[in-house]
């Protein structure tokens, strides 16, 4: 056999060699790629969680959503990573929480109480915001409207029944028509369930006595000037007024003056009665919605806010007792009994 025709194979192999080399070499890249992308697409999703304030309907709230979306399959910890936070009433930190959702890259944001879904919605028009806790997300001006979203926002509404909740009062005192109330006017849900407080209170010949707290430093002064001018006080779901509920009763209780709440934790307080939503269940339904965006099935700007349906009045028949109050026997047949606090 010639040199040149040796040469020439060897030649052969070598590019063969190299092709198959190359081969190897690009077959390897592209399943290293492969297993990066599946990687990738295992690792946990980060979920923001922020409340306004710590108080036990908002806390219900949080834990209906962590609980919902585990149902889901999200659960914190395996498919999602759920980074927790409050906001303790500051709109300073408010700001940034949202700031950091925003550079963890969350996939998703549930905003608890109307100032968290109001912040978020300033913060990101990118991330889905899932409001809870918010009586109305088109007062607060995060939506186009109530029935379609368009935009990156959509939730759960926990408008209760106010009209109900005046009339529970008034069966509570045997239809004594002097009704206190205070709220905090720098709260627009507040301001949403006061007129329609007021509305309710024309329509049945009233006399609603209203007081406006900014903080809860505010609310024993504005309940002690209230406490001989009203027989009885008719709540909204207040974040400010919530939190300082334990100042209020030290006020109702020794004068003896019921009060009806929009939240249960309230009840479990002490207060008297409530026509309120299930935060908890609130908190399942906001859930529902976030897991329902995150697995591609719906978007934000098509997702209607969502109610809850509220028709039994909740009786704390310890409360009751305290104030020497006979709750009439037609109110306590259709009522969930609580016998705590």
């Amino acid at each position: 056999m010639s040199e040149a025709v040796s040469q020439g194979r060897l030649l052969k192999t070598r590019s063969r060699l190299a092709i198959l080399f190359s081969a190897a070499l690009f077959g390897f890249g592209f399943n290293a790629g492969m297993v990066e992308t599946a990687a990738a697409a295992d690792a946990p999703v980060n979920i923001g969680v922020v409340q306004i304030v710590d108080h036990e309907a908002l806390n219900d709230t949080v834990r209906g959503i962590v609980d919902g979306m585990a149902e889901r399959g999200w659960k914190d910890g395996e498919k999602a990573h759920f980074d927790l936070q409050n906001a303790h009433g500051d709109q300073s930190t408010l700001k940034n929480i949202g700031d950091r959702f925003v550079s963890e890259d969350s996939s998703l944001i549930f905003a608890v109480a109307t100032p968290a879904v109001q912040s978020m919605a300033r913060t990101t028009r990118k991330i889905p915001i899932v409001g809870a806790a918010v009586t109305s997300y088109s007062a607060a001006k995060v939506v186009k409207s109530d029935d379609r979203p368009g935009g990156n926002v959509t939730g759960v509404s926990n408008i209760g029944p106010v009209a109900a909740q005046l009339d529970l009062l008034l069966k509570l005192t045997g239809g004594k028509k002097r009704v206190g109330s205070i709220y905090n006017a720098g709260e627009i849900n507040s301001v949403v369930q006061m007129d329609l407080l007021r509305a309710a209170a024309k329509e049945r010949g009233v006399e609603l006595i209203e007081a406006t707290v900014s903080g809860v430093v505010d609310i024993q002064q504005a309940v002690q000037t209230m406490k001989n001018k009203v027989d009885g006080f008719v709540f909204p779901t207040d974040n400010v007024v919530v939190s300082g509920m334990a100042v209020i009763l030290k006020t109702t209780v020794p004068a003896k003056l019921p009060t009806v709440a929009g939240d249960l934790g309230s009840v479990a307080a002490g207060c008297t009665a409530a026509m309120t939503v299930d935060y908890y269940k609130l908190g399942r339904q906001a859930a529902d919605m976030g897991a329902d965006i995150l697995e591609g099935k719906r978007k934000p700007a098509e997702m209607k806010i969502e109610t809850q349906d509220v028709k039994q009045p909740t009786i704390n028949l310890r409360a009751a007792k305290a104030i020497d109050l006979a709750v009439p026997e037609d109110l306590l047949a259709g009522a969930i009994l609580f016998e705590g606090n």
